[in-house]
């Protein structure tokens, strides 16, 4: 009798199973989209800015400024508390609002009449996207359990390729026919749609229900009491050291990729943003796609091999560096950015899927702020910023090309031997966010 009853209970719940995984990849679909909207309108200035340096009539080091310190000092201000915000109210209308707002700056970008009209505007995009992702990982966290959450990362994080495809799309085509205001216009556009359908369609998911604990505190832990946890955890420290020197890679590729197609292979605004499509719309989706699966099944018998994997990609990413910043044919460069662009995006998934783990559920919302604050701040503001000054500081016609190896070359090389460190204490790390 009591064996009947039990498998009438698990037929049960077997529907109710699967239609919750349903939900979870629908919701899923929906925070991939709009993460495409924030790369997007993060990264058409990446791609618009030969046309606005010759408007402005501005140095790299201006130009570095612009794709990236701005936008990271502002993220790294507004970071925390919006971190704050995402552990304590609805993190559906919550995102939705950010959305909104950093649309709308992007689209003001297109208005803009000088060089400090556009840092101004560019300066609101990133203080909302601050929140943007930590929200979204907030709730992927909450979406699906442990041993998928690498993979869900990976699909989430194809948000960065598709963004970065979509900004190529916008300057291969949007720009180079009716200019740059014209890309920024455009681009603020998707993010609103994106908005309206996270709060028509997606639930709130209760927090901590995929995590192996008892019951969930009522009393959500202070910014105080998370910090502290977070000192205690090696493997996280070690990975807030990894992440933004990994990130410092793909933003450096996502700033200069189309300049330097034009300056050091000759190729048109058209032409090498249609190579920088290629490379984010199928490369480094594929990277990020492979990361969180390979990651996921590398690591199912012993958790820490998801960072060693990701410290393997590193490794793997440094000739490639080399060969595609000094390879003179274009086409074998072009295949080394493609291979290059695997290997740094395919970090990011385990990078996040291991540091949710890292902490307890109430607070998530804060160590992910501080995560993307340190990798915004660090990797996506200072790696354009440093490469443009570098270049200046070369000099000559090949500047660009020796600024671009030294900045990603040592990066990936740094951020390896901090993966390696993390995946040490990462087993008894990850007990210690379970305990309760």
């Amino acid at each position: 009798m009591n064996t009947q009853l039990a498998s009438a209970a698990e037929a049960t719940a077997l529907p109710e199973r699967r239609a919750g995984l349903r939900a979870s990849w629908y919701a899923l679909l929906i925070l991939t989209l709009i993460n495409s909207c924030h790369y997007l309108d993060r990264t058409v200035v990446s791609i618009v800015i030969e046309p606005i340096r010759r408007e402005f009539s501005l140095t790299d080091g201006q130009l570095g400024m612009l794709t990236g310190l701005v936008y990271g000092l502002t993220f790294a201000l507004a970071g925390i508390p919006l971190g704050f915000l995402v552990d304590r109210v609805d993190r559906r209308k919550l995102l939705s609002g950010l959305v909104l707002v950093w649309s709308g700056f992007t689209a003001l970008a297109g208005l803009a009449s000088s060089f400090a009209s556009l840092l101004l505007a560019r300066m609101g995009v990133g203080a909302a996207e601050a929140g943007g992702s930590p929200t979204s990982m907030s709730l992927i966290s909450d979406l699906f359990p442990a041993r998928l959450r690498s993979t869900a990362m990976g699909a989430f994080f194809l948000s960065m390729a598709l963004g970065g495809a979509a900004s190529a799309f916008i300057g291969s085509y949007v720009a180079a026919h009716h200019g740059w205001r014209a890309a920024f216009l455009i681009a603020g556009i998707p993010g609103a749609i994106c908005a309206l359908l996270l709060l028509a369609t997606v639930k709130e998911p209760a927090r901590g229900r995929m995590d192996a604990i008892a019951k969930l505190p009522e009393i959500t832990p202070s910014i105080g009491e998370t910090l502290r946890f977070i000192a205690g955890q090696k493997a996280l420290l070690h990975l807030l050291v990894a992440m933004p020197l990994a990130v410092m890679a793909i933003s450096a590729i996502s700033a200069w990729l189309v300049a330097f197609f034009m300056r050091s292979h000759g190729l048109s605004l058209a032409q090498a943003s249609q190579l920088a499509g290629i490379n984010f719309g199928i490369f480094a989706a594929l990277g990020s796609l492979l990361g969180g699966a390979i990651s996921d099944r590398f690591g199912r018998q012993i958790a820490r091999r998801r960072i060693t994997f990701a410290a393997i990609v590193c490794l793997l990413g440094i000739p490639l560096t080399l060969g595609a910043v000094l390879i003179g044919n274009t086409a074998l460069a072009a295949a080394c950015w493609f291979g290059l662009s695997v290997c740094a995006f395919a970090t990011i998934p385990p990078t996040f899927g291991s540091a949710v783990s890292l902490v307890k559920p109430r607070m998530r919302g804060v160590t992910l702020a501080i995560i993307q604050v340190i990798v915004n701040l660090i990797g996506y503001g200072a790696a354009p910023y440093l490469t443009g000054v570098l270049s200046d500081w070369y000099g000559g016609p090949q500047s660009l090309r020796y600024a671009l190896v030294t900045v990603i070359g040592i990066t990936l090389l740094w951020a390896m031997a901090h993966y390696l460190l993390s995946a040490r204490t990462f087993e008894r790390d990850t007990a210690r966010a379970a305990q309760f």
